[in-house]
């Protein structure tokens, strides 16, 4: 339960930090992959930041804090989250809002628009990868 509140937790980052980096670039350039390539970056860094923080909140709350902990879950989860979000969750985020904008929506409505797609294809994907993971390996994230 704990691993899809923490997921939920970062995207709620990358739902603050998505909409509020891209609308920043675009009161300084009108150019659609500037203010696209933004809303990446504002996903990215809000999404790390709430997630490692619930992460380590969470670890706190079931006394199960350590570094040594802390690393483990990283090193099973990072990898592969990275490697979703850069084939799918990020790739989707940019086209996406590229397009919408391109059809003259709104900066905000079109990147939370694009976000909600991403982040549910994300979601599906990672939680496979954390069956197959507990199934195969007897690892719980």
């Amino acid at each position: 339960m704990n691993f899809n509140k923490e997921i939920f937790f970062g995207e709620i980052g990358a739902l603050i930090g998505t909409p509020s980096i891209s609308y920043l670039v675009s009161l300084f350039t009108s150019v659609v992959k500037y203010i696209s390539f933004a809303a990446v970056v504002g996903g990215l860094m809000g999404q790390v930041i709430f997630w490692l923080y619930m992460r380590i909140y969470d670890k706190k709350v079931d006394k199960n804090m350590s570094v040594k902990n802390l690393a483990e879950d990283i090193i099973y989860f990072t990898p592969v989250a990275f490697l979703i979000a850069v084939l799918v969750y990020y790739p989707t985020l940019f086209f996406a809002s590229e397009y919408l904008l391109n059809d003259q929506y709104k900066v905000v409505y079109a990147v939370i628009s694009s976000q909600i797609l991403a982040f549910s294809a994300f979601l599906i994907l990672i939680n496979v990868y954390r069956y197959f993971l507990a199934k195969i390996y007897g690892k719980v994230l």
